[in-house]
């Protein structure tokens, strides 16, 4: 009794973080309204940032790295959630706990990469252009957070 509460636990757990990675990262998924054009991103940043043509060149091969390291992962992920989704219709703890595993390391990879080109391209800016960029991402996760909020009416 105590192994079985144990697993339905873990399983409910695995498939909550999932579903939390996949609300993270759904800018990445194929086909998905937010997903990233590294261009546009480039071009954004040399707008509010004022970057140098050196700069907007370092960050753009940066920007298209990561993206192609991603593509794969991006895809994969995609079709767990495709699986994880099924589930709802016809639970299978194994099939759900073995899909929720995978799709919990690739957000694991896809985070690392995002973390080291963000990394990267810090190291590039200089310290006024830092400045501005941590206040566009503040901006940003704001417009998020309503974004979420409004998302959210109805299932609290």
């Amino acid at each position: 009794m105590k192994k079985s509460l144990s697993k339905i636990l873990i399983s409910t757990v695995a498939v909550g973080v999932f579903m939390l990675s996949v609300a993270f990262s759904s800018w990445s998924m194929p086909g998905g309204e937010h997903q990233r054009n590294p261009a546009k991103m480039v071009s954004v940043l040399a707008d509010k940032l004022d970057l140098t043509e050196s700069q907007e060149k370092d960050i753009n091969a940066l920007l298209k790295a990561s993206h192609a390291e991603n593509e794969a992962d991006r895809q994969r992920l995609a079709t767990l959630k495709k699986i994880l989704h099924q589930q709802e219709q016809s639970f299978n703890e194994e099939v759900a706990r073995e899909t929720a595993d995978e799709a919990g390391e690739i957000t694991a990879r896809m985070l690392y990469v995002k973390t080291s080109t963000a990394a990267q391209i810090s190291g590039l800016l200089n310290a006024e252009q830092r400045e501005e960029l941590a206040e566009l991402e503040k901006k940003r996760e704001l417009r998020r957070g309503k974004r979420r909020d409004q998302d959210n009416r109805g299932y609290e």
